[in-house]
């Protein structure tokens, strides 16, 4: 059997004449398809371990050791990859990486710890020296040192100390804030007190009666004897300050229907509406006051009687109210002499001998009145006392309503033409600066007074709105401020006199906040007409302690008759509470 032997083809091969080696890749064509392809060189021996590191070398290798470490993994590290380096264009310029990591916080300083050793340390020094005064220190003097403790710590706490100071003061501040908090009702009302009405001050504050004349003086019912104001008081200042001097005299507190000269009156037929000037002020500013209080109106006959009740000490008709309408108002009954009812004490004693320390006491400088003998009181007072009337046109049923009211003056002075001029004297009084938002009088009086007179207008609104209304109701030709501070913030018995002001009542009233003439008239004529039209008996008005409302209660025959009655009533409140 005879074999074949296989076909063997010969390739041809291309004779490359300029070298050894392939020739050029143009000329074959098995490697034409692979022109421009790159090369690099590389050796058979290399490893290749992954197309990409994508860890990194910095990660794992230090920098001195990235060479060595790209050669043993890659061969050659010179020459490795050149041809596929990576190189930014122009378009690439624009192309910014955000780091999305966590900024990290920098690291606390290491002396934190030294501190907080230190802090130990003092600590338990602390600790070892109490130990020993513990064991080492007589009874009774470690008692003292307590009781001095207790209070320095106290008046630290209450300046606003501590470590969370600024917190305490801001909720204290913050509670004080809050619409009638720890006011009371002047009076304790009753259950059989029937609420007949109920003024709101949003309705109020839109009354009006306009081309209401000045009052005019009843002919024979002015009394009273008047010294001569002592002008060298004006002269007074913050450097050469005067103490407040302490006088002896009769508060006037005789109510409308126990002054025998508007019994008088009332059975002549002079008016029918009848009352007295803190009467009308605080109706005609109601809707300025913040805190409480009542008034009684009487309805008999024909008549209306505007009245106070019967107490033992100071009625809140009469109380004059420190801060009362300030942003942050003293606390009601809180301790020390800072308290609204302290103050309201002390201000009321501080007007009363501050009007009356200016005052020539001599003979030849007095200005009588018709009658000077006041026919209520058994002291003489200082204070003259007209009986005035005012049309306030007429009511619904036709009646004409006749306003009679007893007004006072506080001293009277020579005007600048020779003429005698009326004077109604107050006082404004520093208590604390630094509290109520006031002012700093030592410091501010003398060069910013307008500025110290804004702010207790502003802290004192109703009461320097009654003040004006009393001056203007009593016909005063000037209304004359004093400031009086405290020589000691502690101290409230010791006072000092900064100096003086003076202004016309009706300029000083048109200067005023919404102090509108209008206004007070419209509110007072709206008082009266609703009492005009009910029937005979007794009433009270009592602005509530905590809303911006006067509320009309209808009492039974006998109630608050005398002040024993008006005691009983709040002390059987307070049991109910």
């Amino acid at each position: 059997m005879s074999s074949s032997l296989p076909l063997f083809d010969l390739t041809e091969c291309l004779a490359n004449s300029d070298g050894w080696g392939p020739g050029p890749v143009k000329e074959s064509a098995v490697l034409a398809p692979f022109e421009g392809l790159p090369y690099q060189p590389f050796n058979k021996c290399d490893r290749i371990g992954r197309i990409v590191d994508w860890l990194g070398v910095d990660r794992y290798k230090k920098s001195e050791m990235r060479d060595r470490y790209n050669e043993r993994l890659y061969g050659s590290s010179a020459t490795a990859g050149a041809q596929f380096d990576y190189i930014h264009d122009n378009e690439d310029a624009n192309f910014q990486l955000v780091d999305s990591g966590r900024i990290q916080r920098p690291q606390r300083p290491v002396y934190r710890r030294q501190f907080q050793f230190l802090n130990r340390k003092l600590a338990q020094r602390e600790q070892e020296r109490r130990e020993y005064d513990k064991y080492n220190v007589p009874n009774k003097m470690k008692r003292s040192i307590m009781k001095e403790q207790q209070k320095a710590y106290k008046v630290f706490l209450r300046r606003g100390g501590g470590t969370r100071g600024a917190q305490q003061r801001t909720a204290r501040r913050y509670n004080e804030r809050q619409p009638g908090k720890g006011r009371q009702p002047s009076v304790q009302v009753r259950p059989d007190w029937e609420v007949i009405k109920e003024l709101d001050f949003q309705q109020l504050n839109k009354l009006s009666l306009p081309n209401v004349e000045s009052g005019k003086d009843i002919e024979g019912h002015c009394y009273g004897v008047l010294h001569f104001y002592d002008k060298l008081a004006d002269r007074i200042s913050v450097n050469k300050a005067v103490p407040l001097q302490r006088f002896n005299g009769t508060y006037c507190h005789i109510t409308t229907t126990e002054d025998p000269i508007i019994h008088k009156l009332a059975s002549s037929g002079v008016g029918n509406v009848f009352a007295t000037d803190i009467i009308l002020a605080t109706l005609m500013t109601c809707t300025r006051s913040v805190n409480s209080w009542d008034i009684i109106a009487r309805r008999i006959g024909n008549k209306l009687f505007f009245d106070k009740r019967s107490v033992t000490g100071v009625s809140p008709i009469d109380a004059l109210w420190v801060s009362e309408t300030a942003m942050e108002p003293p606390s009601w009954d809180g301790p020390g002499v800072n308290n609204a009812k302290t103050l309201a004490d002390e201000a009321l004693l501080l007007n009363q001998n501050f009007r009356r320390q200016f005052l020539k006491r001599d003979s030849q400088h007095v200005f009588k009145f018709e009658n000077e003998k006041v026919p209520f009181e058994e002291v003489e007072s200082d204070i003259a006392y007209k009986y005035r009337t005012w049309d306030l046109g007429t009511s619904r049923d036709g009646v004409p309503i006749k306003l009679v009211a007893r007004t006072e003056h506080d001293a009277v002075m020579q005007g600048s033409a020779g003429e005698i001029v009326k004077l109604t004297i107050k006082a404004f009084n520093e208590w604390d600066s630094s509290q109520s938002g006031g002012e700093d009088w030592r410091s501010k009086l003398e060069i910013q007074r307008g500025t110290v007179l804004a702010t207790e207008v502003r802290n004192n609104n109703c009461k320097v709105a009654k003040w004006t209304l009393q001056a203007i109701l009593a016909g005063s030709d000037f209304l004359k401020f004093g400031y009086v501070s405290r020589a000691n913030v502690r101290n409230s018995t010791q006072h000092l006199i900064f100096g003086t002001q003076q202004y016309e009542p009706s300029k000083f009233a048109s200067g005023l906040p919404s102090l509108n003439m209008q206004l007070c008239w419209g509110i007072l004529r709206a008082i009266i007409d609703f009492f005009m039209e009910r029937p005979t008996g007794k009433y009270l008005l009592m602005k509530d302690p905590h809303q911006q409302v006067v509320r009309i209660y209808s009492l039974p025959e006998g109630t608050l008759d005398s002040s024993e009655d008006e005691e009983r009533s709040v002390s059987s409140g307070d049991e109910a509470d």
